[in-house]
C-alpha cells in the first residue's frame, strides 16, 4: 500500500445509477468540509465533447479510432476543459461555460456508458482522478471509485435501491416518462455490470447501504457514524483547490 500525504483522505461513494451517489456525495462533503470529485462528469464531459464537435458521426467513430489516435484526441479534449473543484462539486466549464444540464442529456446518456468502457479513456480518466485527489481531503463518488481507482481509500461506501425507486429519481431528473427513464436504466446497468473494463461491483472492504427507504440525511448520518467507528473524527480542510 503506497503511504498517503497526510492531508489525504479519501471516502468513495459507489453505485449504481439513481441509486443517489451524487445527493449523497454532496451532503457529506459539505458535512467534512472535503472536495467533492465527481467521476461521472468527466466521462460525460468526453461523450458530449464528440457529440458537439463530431455531430453527424457521433462518438461511434472514436471506437474505429487507433489507440495512439484515442490518445491524442482525449488530449485535445482536455485542454479545452477548466476544473473548479470545491466542497459543492466537480465544476467543468467550456468555452467558458459551466456544462450543467448539457452533461445530463439524453443523447449524453445514450452513449456515456460505451465510452466510458473503453480501455484507453478508463485509463485516462483514472489517472487524471487520481492526480487531482493527490495529498486533498475528497469524497469520490463513481462507479469505480473504490474498486479500480482508489482501492486503498480510508473509506469505500456502496449505495443501491430497489428498481423503481432509482427509476424514480432519474425521472424527475431529466423529465422523461417513467418507461424511458426504466428502459435507459436498464441498459445502463447491464452495460456498467457486464463491460470487460472495471464493470460495476461492490469494493472490497465497502460498506453497503441500501437507501431505498432512507432519506439522503438519513444516509449521511449512518455514514458519519461509521466515519466515527472506523476513522475518528476528522480534522476539516480550509484548502483550496
Amino acid at each position: 500500500m503506497k503511504e498517503k500525504s497526510q492531508k489525504e483522505l479519501i471516502i468513495t461513494i459507489d453505485g449504481p445509477a439513481g441509486s443517489g451517489k451524487t445527493t449523497t456525495a454532496k451532503i457529506l462533503a459539505e458535512r467534512l468540509n472535503f472536495f467533492l470529485l465527481e467521476s461521472g462528469k468527466f466521462y460525460r464531459f468526453i461523450t458530449y465533447w464528440l457529440l458537439t464537435n463530431f455531430p453527424k458521426r457521433a462518438p461511434n467513430f472514436f471506437f474505429q479510432e487507433k489507440e495512439e489516435n484515442q490518445k491524442k484526441l482525449l488530449e485535445e479534449i482536455f485542454k479545452s476543459l477548466q476544473i473548479k473543484c470545491s466542497i459543492t462539486g466537480t465544476e467543468l466549464w467550456y468555452q467558458n461555460r459551466e456544462l450543467k444540464e448539457e452533461l445530463r442529456s439524453v443523447e449524453v446518456e445514450k452513449f456515456v456508458s460505451r465510452i466510458a468502457s473503453q480501455k484507453i479513456v478508463r485509463e485516462w480518466v483514472n489517472n487524471f482522478l487520481r492526480f487531482l485527489a493527490k495529498g486533498k481531503k475528497i469524497v469520490a463518488e463513481g462507479r469505480d471509485m473504490g474498486s479500480v481507482v482508489f482501492p486503498n481509500a480510508d473509506l469505500k461506501i456502496f449505495l443501491t435501491a430497489k428498481e423503481e425507486i432509482r427509476t424514480q429519481r432519474r425521472h424527475l431528473e431529466q423529465g422523461l416518462s417513467k418507461e424511458k427513464v426504466q428502459e435507459l436504466l436498464k441498459k445502463r446497468d447491464e452495460l456498467d455490470s457486464k463491460r470487460e473494463i472495471a464493470p460495476l461491483q461492490i469494493p472490497e472492504g465497502a460498506y453497503i447501504i441500501d437507501n431505498t427507504d432512507k432519506s439522503p440525511t438519513e444516509v449521511v448520518n449512518l455514514i458519519q457514524k461509521i466515519i466515527e467507528e472506523k476513522i475518528g473524527k476528522i480534522g476539516l480542510t480550509d484548502e483550496k483547490w
